[in-house]
């Protein structure tokens, strides 16, 4: 990540929290233990270690009281594949981030093409996605990853294979399937407005924007996005 931009990790439960390196979340201190082996990730971040750590972190004076990080989750879930419900849910979200002073600076898709939905009852088109939103004001910004709504989603996150990619064992389908053609998108000058960045996402969301924290804020900087950050 550029020196100038600090990153950091939010959970994806209703307890969302912004916290402050280098303890983002259980994950990147598991990571960090393992030298960076990320390749549970993915799947840990659907897992109680979110919750553990959102509770573990509730209780810190210094947590900023910012529900953002959720809304600019759930407004992820804007796809057709989604379906209506949450289609409602995540126009309530964009609402809500509007209101809280962001705006939607860029959006990135990827087409998979054809897939089951979620439940598996109607063929759809598969998008993956994820939105960056900043808050001019005070440069604050948040990438929210969707999460998974379609058949071929579901088969990624659940696959157990691995591979090395970006210095790191990662989980494979995620890794290469969902995460990489998304963040291929991405550029460092995506984020020269901001000063914060958040990286957040629910279910198999979350485990791209734990994949994104560990990445941008390790010193090699394998994604290519400029030199060391701070923190």
């Amino acid at each position: 990540a550029p020196a100038s931009l600090r990153v950091i990790a939010a959970s994806d439960v209703p307890s969302v929290r912004d916290v402050q390196p280098p303890t983002c979340t259980s994950m990147l201190r598991r990571a960090a233990s393992r030298g960076f082996d990320a390749s549970t990730l993915p799947r840990a971040a659907a897992q109680a270690t979110l919750l553990q750590a959102s509770r573990g972190f509730a209780a810190a004076a210094s947590e900023p009281k910012d529900l953002s990080a959720a809304w600019a989750s759930l407004a992820a879930y804007d796809s057709k594949a989604a379906g209506a419900f949450l289609n409602g849910e995540a126009a309530k979200a964009k609402a809500e981030l509007g209101a809280a002073g962001y705006a939607l600076a860029r959006e990135y898709v990827v087409d998979h093409g054809k897939s089951l939905n979620f439940d598996g009852t109607v063929e759809v088109d598969s998008f993956d996605a994820a939105n960056l939103w900043l808050r001019e004001a005070d440069g604050r910004a948040i990438l929210a990853f969707r999460g998974s709504d379609t058949q071929k989603n579901l088969a990624n996150v659940r696959s157990t294979e691995t591979c090395s990619m970006y210095g790191h064992r990662l989980q494979a389908a995620v890794a290469e399937g969902e995460f990489a053609p998304l963040v291929a998108l991405m550029s460092a000058g995506d984020f020269s407005g901001c000063r914060v960045l958040a990286v957040t996402g629910h279910s198999l969301g979350g485990g791209c924007a734990s994949m994104l924290a560990v990445l941008m804020n390790d010193k090699s900087d394998p994604l290519g996005f400029g030199e060391a950050p701070i923190n």
